[in-house]
């Protein structure tokens, strides 16, 4: 496990409801990985933070944290914030990829670092929300449709050429996928406080058995999956 020191040099203000925090640090997860952050200078609360960037650069990456929630207390010009990882498995962007499709119910900024690799690379990003997200603050490069996802997700497969899910699809919308569902990553829900796989506390069963989250994840392809995800 790699530890390191993440310095906050922006905040940002980001639709009614959340920021965006700057950390300049050594250490950049790449799309599809995570950090673990702790934020308070005591020992309590116990458990880290799973933070997923939204954007990376070379000495920096983005996260977004809502109004109300404790850590933004704790935010400020030059404040540090203990910072575990990267953790978890990279995705990559296939090479032939040029239709990326994002999907979220709950926490689309889980899915940017992803938008912003493929608009680096002139692929076209489509994004599918179903939650209140102020989309005025993504890149207008993104197609974004808002709304009911199942409707979306009827009418628009055919030219996806690989998606990526913080969805929980469900029996309905998992047989409408199947046909594709080897190009389809679906991100775990479950918890992952210690980064290492040491608590087991994000186990996955898949067709090759049962996986961690943490390491083997956080990331998986639908077609892995041995039972409905959860």
């Amino acid at each position: 496990m790699r530890f390191s020191t993440g310095r906050c040099t922006g905040l940002v203000t980001i639709g009614n409801d959340r920021l965006q925090v700057k950390l300049d640090t050594d250490q950049i997860p790449l799309p599809g990985q995570f950090m673990l952050g702790r934020f308070w200078r005591t020992i309590y609360p116990y458990l880290n933070t799973v933070l997923f960037p939204t954007t990376t650069n070379s000495n920096n990456f983005t996260i977004e944290i809502k109004n109300e929630d404790p850590k933004s207390n704790y935010l400020n010009l030059g404040s540090k914030v203990c910072l575990i990882g990267p953790c978890g498995q990279p995705i990559l962007i296939n090479k032939t990829t040029r239709h990326l499709l994002l999907v979220a119910d709950k926490n689309p900024n889980k899915l940017l670092s992803f938008a912003q690799l493929a608009l680096s690379r002139g692929i076209d990003v489509t994004f599918f929300i179903s939650c209140t997200y102020p989309v005025e603050s993504l890149d207008p490069r993104i197609e974004i449709h808002r709304g009911e996802l199942k409707p979306f997700l009827e009418n628009h497969l055919d030219w996806a050429e690989q998606v990526l899910m913080d969805f929980n699809p469900g029996p309905t919308i998992r047989k409408l996928l199947d046909p594709i569902s080897s190009n389809i990553y679906v991100l775990s829900s479950l918890m992952m406080p210690c980064g290492s796989g040491a608590c087991y506390g994000c186990a996955v069963y898949t067709k090759s058995g049962w996986k961690l989250a943490c390491k083997q994840g956080p990331f998986f392809k639908l077609s892995e999956l041995q039972i409905e995800f959860e």
